[in-house]
This record gives structure tokens, C-alpha cells and sequence, in this order.
């Protein structure tokens, strides 16, 4: 992230728990022997708490807080187009090899499900035409 912000002079958003290990006061909750224990700190511009919406050239988006993934994990609701950015993997379900508080997570997508979504855009994973019923299976145990 420091790279980036290096290049381009970006501003950093993140949630106010997300903040100390962007900003290399905590060490990474998934650090492991494959995964480096260090990164780069980088500044957080901006805490984020949860609930705050922007205005974007899609329209108003709404922050999520979707913790289970990560303490600070975040997500995007785009109430307009029902356009969701969020989850790892094409909306597959939860991984417990890479959510260390499975139970947090479910509620998280629970959240998710109370909304209105068409599609999905997941960080890891691309755009998928799924949304609502699927996060609902998901929070569901399926």
C-alpha cells in the first residue's frame, strides 16, 4: 500500500481497526510463516467507523463493517445499481483457514444480506451475478 500511495499520492481509507496494522503498530492477524509478518506502513488518512457514505461517480456507496475476515474488514454497498464490493473467492462461502472469527463473519454477511443486491465484485475473485439470495445461503451455513 505505501507503493501505491508513493506513485500516486492517494489519500488512505480504512476502518479505525484496520489502522494499526496499515500503519505497522500491530503485527498482521494472518501472519505465518508464508505469509511476511511486516509490511510496508503506510499512513491511514481517513478512519473509517462504519455506516458513512460517499458520494461516487456510481452513485452514493455506502461503508459496511463486515469484521470476521479481518477486525477492520469493510465493505462497499452501491444501493443504486445493488452492486456489493465485498468478499474473497467468487461469494464461495466462508474459509476458516483464512477468518480467524468465523462467527463474526457469518453475522457479517448476514448484514450484507439485508440488502439489495443484484452483483457482487469480491477482492479476490472478480465480478460475479450473484448477490442477496447467495449471501443469505451463505450466512445460512450453506
Amino acid at each position: 500500500m505505501a507503493a501505491v500511495v508513493d506513485r500516486t499520492g492517494s489519500a488512505v481509507f480504512a476502518h479505525e481497526a484496520e489502522a494499526p496494522y496499515l500503519e505497522g503498530d500491530e503485527e498482521l492477524v494472518k501472519s505465518s510463516e508464508e505469509r511476511p509478518t511486516a509490511i510496508e506502513p503506510a499512513t491511514v488518512d481517513v478512519r473509517l467507523t462504519g455506516g458513512e457514505t460517499f458520494a461516487t461517480a456510481a452513485g452514493p456507496t455506502e461503508v459496511v463493517p463486515t469484521p470476521g475476515h479481518g477486525p477492520g474488514h469493510v465493505s462497499a454497498y452501491f444501493p443504486g445499481p445493488e452492486l456489493l464490493v465485498s468478499a474473497d473467492g467468487e461469494l464461495a462461502g466462508l474459509s476458516p483457514e483464512m477468518t480467524p472469527d468465523l462467527d463474526t463473519a457469518l453475522e457479517s454477511v448476514a448484514v450484507l444480506a439485508d440488502r439489495d443486491v443484484a452483483e457482487t465484485v469480491c477482492f479476490h475473485g472478480g465480478h460475479v451475478e450473484a448477490g442477496t439470495e447467495r449471501l443469505e445461503e451463505i450466512a445460512g451455513g450453506e
